[in-house]
């Protein structure tokens, strides 16, 4: 099992990586599909910024229906998404300081912080790759973290079946030796 600090870690390099393909996201990319069925770009990279402040809320105390409550994703008005990617990043990432055994709300039911890292490694890794598939760009996702990725994916198993865009596939033959098509695998994308 990683260990706190290899989680933070891929969280950090996770995040970094998912705040470089935005950056070299353009207007006309907004719109486009990605391969997270039925959502947008611009959706992904909401979804994003609004599940790094849903966590920070939560891991800051709130209850599961305030931080739910204030969930706020890109505001369309401010035109530095990139800042914005990156100001609710440094948000969640001060929020995991401190002990990742306590006890927070979650959607899942109440879980340990560790374990909400796990979750939002596994969503940035999938939808910083996502991203960059939508608009043909080629994405090496930091090995480090995809190494974290495929832990966390693999003892989630039973929760990403439950999600709408994190689907496992079944068990994947062959190949087992790329980490990348290994992890996009465990989440329910093909390379």
């Amino acid at each position: 099992m990683a260990s706190d600090e290899q989680l933070r870690g891929a969280m950090a390099s996770t995040m970094t990586g998912f705040a470089a393909v935005v950056a070299k996201l353009k207007p006309e990319h907004w719109d486009l599909p990605t391969p997270c069925t039925g959502w947008s770009v611009f959706d992904v990279v909401d979804h994003v910024v609004a599940g790094e402040r849903f966590t920070a809320a939560t891991l800051s105390g709130a209850s599961l229906a305030e931080a739910s409550e204030a969930q706020v994703g890109i505001d369309t008005q401010n035109p530095d998404v990139v800042g914005q990617v990156k100001e609710a990043a440094a948000e969640v990432l001060g929020a995991f300081d401190g002990s990742l055994d306590r006890i927070i709300e979650h959607r899942v039911g109440p879980v340990a912080a560790r374990r909400v890292l796990g979750f939002r490694i596994i969503d940035q890794l999938g939808h910083t790759w996502d991203l960059a598939t939508a608009i043909g760009d080629s994405v090496a996702l930091d090995p480090d973290a995809l190494a974290v990725g495929v832990e966390v994916a693999r003892a989630e198993r039973i929760t990403l079946e439950q999600s709408p865009n994190f689907v496992t596939l079944p068990k994947q033959q062959g190949a087992e030796h790329e980490l990348q098509a290994t992890f996009l695998h465990a989440i329910g994308r093909t390379a």
